[in-house]
């Protein structure tokens, strides 16, 4: 170790991933069919991340640099060939070699950060050209698209917040943002309103509202004008095309009571045991809800849950500040790193954590709606825990390299 090390994250991203080894153990020993099978999986995962993680901080710049164009068509043509081949739960999402699987759409993060900070980065890019922002759109896109026909909707909605992240570390503005994104915020509301034509009104002219005081280019006002008037249009239909259990979760989020034996069951189980460990928790392999597999999934989704039941409030605040300690440090990385090529990509890793822990965490307490998203180093999976420690690298790399521009 030496000083181009930032410790702090390096540490903080060794236990959390250790936590969810002893976590996954709790919530799977008891499992028919698992046994310490997924355990023994996670770690050694953990200690091929590790590696990983350590060969990425090495990278050299350039290396990263010339390397991104090849990874985001790498990663492309592998969302394509997992359409083909792979199937998993009723939905084609790995690729696998023997027993070796492979989720593209976890690689795809990665490559769209390292995509988007290249063609972002300044002095190259006026963030505010609507060309500029329309090419945004179509690198996120693109893998948006694949990972939506697999399908796997919580997945996608993370690039929705890598590119919202990069953009504003870009130079966009709050407004700027919104009108950007206003889109996508007026279907939220229509489904929400239940697809009242009133209230979609009214968020027209908060709309307009905010293009008064910012004043848009002209071709963006009425780009944004005809792009709304195609939402309140298509809205409705939209939501119709969902699956069934797509449009399912929204519901259950809005009303859980509604089927507690159904929907509504892996929230509610989910708050009962979080609710039942107390100040301290019941302990290690001592949560009754974990351990009978009251709530499914556990090990995934709701490792959280499992956290709260077991380890308590401190155990859960605990986990908590680390990952705001963690999210802290890459910004702090993003911040004072010379090369916006590094700062970006720091944005773009901070943005994948902080989305990952507010969704997961209000998923599991009932504040936002189920949508399949895993927590950070915690949750069971090779993929996405390969993936967290990638993040983690590359923001290493970017702290190792914060003097080069």
């Amino acid at each position: 170790m030496n000083d181009t090390l930032d410790r702090p994250l390096f540490f903080i991203t060794v236990f959390l991933a250790m936590t969810g080894v002893v976590m996954i153990y709790s919530a799977t020993h008891n499992a028919p069919g698992i046994g310490t099978s997924q355990y023994m999986m996670q770690s050694i995962w953990f200690g091929t991340g590790l590696i990983v993680m350590y060969l990425t901080y090495l990278l050299p710049l350039r290396f990263l640099q010339a390397g991104t164009v090849p990874v985001f068509i790498l990663v492309i043509i592998l969302l394509i060939a997992v359409l083909a081949t792979g199937t998993t739960k009723g939905a084609s999402r790995w690729i696998r070699f023997g027993a070796i699987g492979i989720q593209p759409s976890e690689l795809a993060k990665i490559a769209v950060i390292l995509i988007l900070a290249q063609y972002l980065e300044p002095p190259r890019r006026n963030i505010r050209r609507p060309l500029v922002l329309f090419t945004a759109c179509i690198l996120v896109g693109l893998p948006v698209a694949l990972i939506l026909k697999q399908p796997d909707l919580g997945t996608s909605l993370v690039f929705g917040a890598i590119l919202c992240g990069m953009l504003l570390w870009a130079g966009l503005s709050i407004l700027e943002l919104v009108l950007f994104i206003s889109p996508v915020i007026g279907i939220l509301i229509a489904v929400i309103s239940g697809f009242n034509w009133i209230v979609w009104a009214i968020f027209m002219l908060t709309l307009f509202g905010i293009m008064y005081i910012k004043r848009p280019p002209i071709s963006l006002v009425v780009a944004l004008i005809v792009i709304q008037i195609g939402v309140g249009l298509t809205a409705e239909p939209l939501w119709d095309s969902l699956h069934d259990y797509q449009r399912q979760r929204v519901e259950t989020f809005l009303k859980p009571q509604e089927d507690v034996l159904g929907a509504g069951y892996q929230i509610i189980q989910s708050q009962i045991a979080i609710g039942s460990g107390g100040m301290f928790g019941r302990g290690l392999l001592q949560g009754s809800q974990t351990q009978l597999a009251f709530l499914p999934e556990q090990q995934t989704d709701f490792i959280f849950s499992v956290v709260g039941e077991e380890l308590g409030f401190v155990g859960s605040v605990s986990v908590l500040i680390l990952f705001y300690v963690l999210i802290i440090r890459g910004i702090k990385i993003a911040v004072n790193v010379k090369g916006s090529f590094q700062s970006l990509i720091a944005a773009g890793c901070v943005s994948v954590f902080s989305f990952h822990v507010i969704m997961n965490v209000g998923m599991t307490i009932g504040l936002l709606p189920v949508a399949g998203v895993p927590l950070p180093f915690l949750s069971y999976g090779g993929s996405f825990l390969m993936t967290s420690m990638i993040l983690s690298g590359l923001l290493l790399n970017a702290w190792r390299h914060r003097y080069e521009y």
